[in-house]
């Protein structure tokens, strides 16, 4: 059985792991771990407990 069935994570890609830290503590997600990700720009992946989404601040009246 395949463990993240019974964990969710999420992923979002940051230019460096402080982007990452930042997410955390301004969204109240729990961050599991970084990632390299060998890109030149998104350099690491953020790993995250559970399904996140970013806040939609757009709205259309």
């Amino acid at each position: 059985m395949n463990e993240n069935a019974e964990k969710p994570e999420s992923r979002h890609s940051a230019t460096d792991p402080q982007k990452c830290r930042q997410m955390e503590a301004k969204y109240g997600w729990e961050l599991l771990r970084i990632e390299r990700t060998g890109g030149k720009v998104l350099k690491v992946d953020c790993v995250f407990k559970g399904d996140t989404k970013f806040p939609d601040y757009y709205q259309e009246d």
